[in-house]
């Protein structure tokens, strides 16, 4: 009789990919805070021909809601409010709006994650 094949013990469940929470990583902040001194690079040099104001706002907004969207994460929340609309007064003003305020925006917003995340709030 030939001998039968061991049977493997079963694996332990892993943890399913919808229930993982959303984090980001560093590379993912750095590319992201990357992203955001280009914005504010550009907004600088479209500022020269007063078009910085009206073309890169709903430009760097769409484009950071649905980064952090795609990673499973919220861009606009109650708390953020304020935030986020004094950073658009901000960089709708002429030549104010020339201060790298969409990179401190994505900073603070994507550390504030990172910190949640290691401290375990």
């Amino acid at each position: 009789m030939p001998p039968q094949p061991q049977q493997q013990a079963p694996q332990p469940p892993t943890e399913p990919e919808s229930k993982k929470q959303p984090e980001l990583d560093n590379k993912t902040i750095a590319f992201m805070i990357a992203v955001a001194l280009f914005f504010d690079a550009m907004q600088a040099l479209l500022d020269f021909i007063f078009l910085g104001w009206l073309l890169v706002p709903p430009v760097a907004i769409f484009t950071f809601w649905l980064w952090f969207k795609l990673k499973g994460l919220d861009f606009f929340t109650a708390r953020r409010g304020k935030l986020i609309g004094a950073s658009v007064v901000i960089k709708l003003i002429p030549f104010l709006g020339d201060l790298p305020v969409w990179t401190g925006l994505i900073a603070r917003i994507a550390l504030d994650y990172k910190i949640k995340k290691t401290v375990g709030i």
